[in-house]
């Protein structure tokens, strides 16, 4: 374990030292707990449940208690998220150009409603924690099998989690990366059209909930366009071109991954099934060696019987013919 924490330590001096901050008091063991697997699993639960929180509250047919119930879920989670973000900043010697990389503004983002409703009333109705989504997407390198058995036996115990891992070998990499890529273009419909609801709901009365957005979002993203639906505000028309764009980019991208890991996945099958075909090929000619070296040793031992029945027919006629001389000469 010290050994554990000396490391630790050594690859966030070389961190600070490469981005060239000053490592600041328990930097590490911060670092090192936000970028534990179980930690990551955990931050990326709290994302969903923030999203069905999220999602629940602009359904139609929900009363203002339960509503204010989970508004009040939403501002704990978004303390927790602020708390992180802070933790995120401070191990890396709270630089200001730290905050401008692209995950840490999304997720600035992401908790800046919360941080200014008491004092801006503006953004009183105004929710983005979806955007934790952004942060969500780098869970999907466990999306392996060798990453699932560890996070298996951190979450269960190396016992408890080995039935789970039997169950594992009959996972294919394609299954996995067909995941990955879900997980992708859930991420790009669910922002845009929860960012498309934030900004046409106050004034377009064809969203009034949650779901409405995702229909428009799905329609717009897969290029069809009904024509049922439109946007009536600039910040609507922004997102929904912006959003169009990303997807023209990345749904082929993923796609193509797709198509690549299933290719993969035939070609090691079509490896096998060549392997055992050769396999089956080479023990039929070793069977019919056998066979022809078996067959090979019966003839010879065949023509061996042959010749001792010979040789037993002779000396049966010698039996006899002395028998019949000696019959000959006592008459």
């Amino acid at each position: 374990e010290a050994m554990i924490d000396r490391s630790v330590k050594d690859e966030y001096l070389r961190l600070a030292e490469e981005e060239g901050f000053t490592p600041l008091p328990y930097g590490a063991e911060i670092d090192r707990f936000q970028h534990a697997p179980l930690s990551e699993v955990s931050s990326a639960l709290l994302v969903g449940l923030a999203l069905m929180i999220y999602v629940l509250a602009r359904s139609p047919g929900i009363s203002e208690g339960t509503v204010r119930v989970l508004e009040a879920s939403t501002s704990a989670i978004n303390a927790l998220f602020t708390i992180d973000y802070l933790a995120r900043w401070w191990c890396h010697g709270l630089r200001l150009n730290y905050l401008l990389n692209p995950i840490m503004i999304a997720d600035l983002l992401s908790i800046l409603p919360f941080l200014l409703r008491p004092w801006v009333s503006e953004v009183s109705e105004l929710e983005l924690t979806f955007l934790k989504l952004i942060r969500v997407q780098r869970i999907y390198r466990f999306f392996r099998p060798k990453a699932f058995k560890s996070i298996l036996r951190i979450l269960l115990g190396p016992d408890q989690a080995q039935p789970y891992e039997d169950g594992l070998q009959e996972v294919r990499p394609y299954q996995l990366q067909v995941l990955r890529t879900f997980g992708v273009v859930f991420t790009l419909l669910f922002i845009t059209a929860a960012l498309f609801y934030e900004a046409e709901q106050v004034v377009n009365p064809q969203f009034g909930d949650i779901f409405s957005s995702f229909y428009f979002s799905t329609i717009a993203l897969s290029t069809v366009g009904f024509g049922d639906i439109a946007p009536m505000t600039p910040q609507g028309r922004l997102v929904i071109t912006v959003a169009v764009i990303v997807g023209l980019c990345l749904i082929p991208s993923e796609a193509s991954l797709v198509a690549a890991a299933i290719s993969e996945e035939q070609r090691l099958q079509d490896e096998q099934e060549a392997e055992k075909a050769l396999a089956e090929a080479e023990r039929a000619e070793a069977q019919l060696a056998w066979d022809a070296a078996r067959i090979a040793e019966l003839e010879d031992q065949t023509r061996e019987e042959r010749a001792r029945l010979v040789e037993l027919e002779e000396q049966a006629k010698s039996w006899g013919q002395k028998d019949s001389t000696k019959s000959s000469s006592e008459a």
